[in-house]
């Protein structure tokens, strides 16, 4: 299949990334549908429900206590940060740099005044005014009054399905939305008529952790309901080795919803380590405008749950401005620019710590406790865990219907239903005892302290250098694990502030000094040199640039699922054809 023939799909929390195979760069839209509500059912609560475009803050009770502990805890970081370029300043002979006191900071910003100036060609909002459906621009630039006439989806949340109990939280609602992003995505910035998909082949990437249920909807979607001609999926990890061109790597990608790492070999993720962490950039944003309120942030009226605008303007400014570089510690004079048609107001500010201690809370989870103590951590259940009954060779059936054989005799497998007609040796399933897997005989038996491997004490998940090391400890071998450290592969677009991969590595280092699990002391923990690699390209595209890579190799026409195929085979065309352990 050539190239110009094929679309890859990277489909995100926060953006949608989409293109031929034959393009240089994809086009990046935001992963977002707004449907109008209609006027005679805007009183109805339950038919109102709009996603937040940042990670909502604590509300009720708790959110005073949880304020007060992230105002001490940001202090704490704060002069960790101060320590740090303390040492910068002896290094470079003594040379102080210009600081001022925070209060100096916040007096600055309480008496800043915004400059208003008029301007009759900013943009309208005709399209938000008038369509029944809205996307990608449209979405961001909306105001609390015109959010309030839309129900406003993001199908993915935390890296996974955003399955909720609202209106449009069902799975068949989520697999509609993806439908629509995806055909406005193809016919309005590709120019591909839908009716033309028949033509095109489809490579959707998709997570590390996948769930096998949702990947059968997803072949679906894009077979028959989209209508392409043919698809493969692949792990969006796996295909940032390739678009790196690195043969393994331990691959960690830091992503507005979530984080997630994974060691890859080969073109294969090795599912005991495979993590993800339900923290990313658009908590670090939240944690960034709180240090800005703390220091009286002059745009008072900021509101980034009821405006979209507002949402991307943080965003916006923790991208700019946000770093671990120690070598820039200086107060800074920033100004940025808010729209209100027909008025621009101009606001200037001074920042100090708060572009570097916001990042600081990927490695200080406790900042990170504004947006929510309680978070998920998403491990790869075994397939004896994702029963599926349109799969005839699924594990739990296989378990419920088979037999062990062993040295003593036939044995029926824990849990399955007796034979209680004659039927010769050939009609029943039987399973060799040492292929059994002990997960698949009893699912009883999985560990259930897996998951608490990557919270601490305190019941917080670990940080982002800490998950690294963990995961890379679930290798096999120490040859394993020292190609792993030496080859920390950095992707998403949360990943991409400065000093962010040193800071990692001089992180992870530190990590490994303490390390003594395992029986490995301090000496032998030092033998694994630790290498944080960061290409030269944008690290959001590098998962999409890898499936376009592999899309064009000589073995992928092996990989393709045609729609006449999955039609007559199912799940059992994708069992076979699949670029990762089904």
């Amino acid at each position: 299949m050539q190239a110009q023939k094929i679309i890859v799909i990277h489909p995100g929390s926060l953006y949608l990334r989409i293109g031929r195979a034959s393009d240089l760069n994809p086009t990046t839209i935001l992963h977002a549908i707004g449907k109008r509500r209609r006027k005679n059912l805007k009183s109805n609560e339950d038919l109102i429900y709009s996603d937040y475009l940042l990670p909502p803050l604590v509300a009720g009770e708790a959110q005073d206590s949880v304020m007060t502990q992230f105002h001490e805890n940001s202090v704490h970081a704060a002069h960790s940060i101060q320590a740090h370029v303390a040492q910068c300043e002896d290094r470079q002979g003594g040379l102080k740099r210009i600081r001022m006191a925070p209060q100096k900071v916040a007096s600055f910003n309480k008496n800043s005044t915004p400059q208003v100036t008029s301007d009759d060609d900013l943009r309208t909002q005709e399209e938000s005014k008038e369509s029944e459906f809205i996307f990608n621009s449209s979405i961001i630039s909306l105001n609390a009054q015109e959010a309030s006439a839309y129900n406003i989806h993001f199908p993915l949340r935390r890296g996974e399905l955003n399955i909720h109990s609202g209106i449009g939280g069902s799975l068949t609602s989520i697999l509609s939305d993806l439908e629509s992003i995806w055909s406005y995505a193809i016919e309005k910035h590709m120019n591909i008529p839908r009716k033309q998909l028949n033509q095109y082949g489809a490579v959707l990437v998709i997570s590390d952790i996948y769930n096998r249920s949702i990947l059968r909807e997803l072949v679906t979607l894009l077979l028959q309901c989209l209508g392409f001609r043919a698809c493969f999926l692949l792990q969006d990890h796996v295909a940032a080795t390739f678009g790196a061109g690195l043969g393994y790597a331990c691959v960690v990608d830091v992503g507005d919803q979530k984080c997630s790492i994974s060691c890859v070999e080969d073109g294969v993720s090795h599912p005991d380590t495979r993590v993800r962490l339900g923290y990313g950039g658009g908590d670090v944003t939240q944690v960034f405008l709180a240090l800005l309120q703390k220091n009286n942030f002059p745009y008072k009226k900021c509101n980034v749950n009821a405006n979209y605008s507002d949402a991307a303007l943080v965003m916006s400014l923790k991208e700019n401005m946000c770093h671990l570089n120690l070598e820039i510690c200086e107060t800074q004079e920033k100004s940025f620019e808010v729209e209100k048609p027909p008025k621009r107001f101009l606001y200037t500010f001074q920042v100090s710590d708060e572009c570097k201690v916001a990042p600081l809370s990927l490695f200080h989870t406790d900042l990170l406790n504004i947006t929510g103590k309680q978070r998920l951590v998403r491990l790869q259940l075994p397939s004896s865990q994702q029963p599926d009954s349109q799969d005839c060779f699924d594990a739990e059936y296989i378990r419920e219907t088979g037999r062990v054989r062993s040295g003593r005799g036939d044995q029926i497998l824990e849990g399955s239903m007796p034979v209680t007609c004659d039927a010769g040796d050939d009609e029943l399933v039987v399973v060799d005892a040492f292929d059994v897997d002990e997960r698949v005989v009893n699912p009883r038996n999985v560990d259930k302290d897996e998951q608490l491997y990557y919270f601490t004490n305190n019941g917080e998940v670990v940080s982002l250098d800490l998950a690294i090391v963990r995961s890379i400890e679930r290798c096999t071998s120490d040859d394993m694990k020292r190609k792993m450290y030496g080859c920390i592969l950095l992707v998403g677009g949360a990943s991409k502030l400065p000093g962010f991969s040193k800071w990692l590595e001089q992180k992870i280092t530190l990590q490994l000094a303490a390390n003594t699990t395992h029986n490995r002391s301090t000496e032998q923990s030092a033998l694994f040199d630790v290498n944080v690699c960061v290409k030269e390209m944008d690290a959001a595209m590098i998962a999409w640039k890898g499936a376009a890579i592999m899309s064009c190799l000589e073995s992928a026409p092996e990989l393709w699922i045609f729609g006449k195929e999955w039609k007559k085979y199912g799940l059992r065309i994708l069992r076979e054809k699949a670029t990762f352990i089904w």
